[in-house]
């Protein structure tokens, strides 16, 4: 048990980002952690940047394996004894992995999230925060640690959620068959709840979320035909629809 937090961050271009979610990273991380960036053939030098950068562990991929499958071999190069998924368009601020971890400390709780502007309904919250200096003067007075405030919900967003690492043993990775990406959170929530555990919102915590950039780079068409085809596995996987509403930003 070393108490250290393994951050697995996806990424595919948007060097930008990458670089303001890393920065934040740094500036606001309390408990002990490692990062793993793993790129799934970044075109924009985004790779070529993370390579030098101190205290990132990088693996490339030479094609891109989306979500799912960056995720899972960010888990098999993890150490810590708790795992963070996140998205390389986000940006954590004050107290945001101690309070997670603090929902963690309950052993009944398998998964938790966030808070954030552009999520599923279940974790948003309406804010009009753009500059990264408005998120964190939000986050100091918003991200105070208030048990009254989490909540039970029937899946978790995984643009930012986190959970032991000894959950993989029980349930498993992340399915790869859910391909660039979409649904595959909802189905490692619904696999959670299966074991008997809960998905929890910390509703005391907010990560802000850039959205989904990758996915607008392929446009709006590409992403509803690949959100369509993973509702349709999910279906036939648990022979039951996934709750609806993905991204509502």
């Amino acid at each position: 048990m070393n108490g250290m937090t393994s951050i697995i961050i996806p990424v595919r271009n948007q060097r930008a980002y990458t670089r303001l979610c890393l920065r934040s990273i740094r500036t606001y991380t309390r408990p002990p952690y490692e990062v793993i960036a793993v790129d799934n053939r970044s075109s924009d030098g985004t790779a070529a940047y993370l390579e030098k950068l101190s205290g990132v562990r990088l693996l490339r991929n030479p094609v891109n394996r989306g979500f799912a499958g960056a995720v899972n071999q960010g888990l098999e190069a993890a150490r810590g004894e708790y795992i963070v998924l996140l998205n390389n368009d986000t940006l954590v601020s004050h107290r945001w992995l101690d309070q997670l971890l603090a929902v963690l400390h309950d052993e009944r709780n398998g998964l938790t999230g966030p808070l954030s502007n552009r999520v599923i309904p279940e974790q948003k919250i309406k804010v009009t925060l753009t500059k990264p200096e408005e998120i964190h003067s939000f986050c100091r007075r918003f991200n105070r640690t208030d048990p009254s405030k989490w909540r039970a919900v029937p899946r978790l967003s995984g643009f930012c959620l986190a959970f032991r690492a000894r959950l993989i043993r029980e349930i498993g990775r992340l399915d790869e068959r859910f391909g660039l990406g979409t649904y595959e959170d909802d189905d490692f929530s619904h696999r959670a709840r299966l074991a008997g555990y809960r998905c929890i919102v910390a509703g005391d915590t907010y990560v802000h979320h850039f959205g989904s950039r990758s996915f607008r780079r392929k446009g709006q068409k590409e992403f509803y035909k690949i959100l369509r085809q993973n509702r349709r596995y999910f279906v036939l996987k648990w022979d039951r629809p996934p709750v609806d509403g993905k991204d509502s930003s």
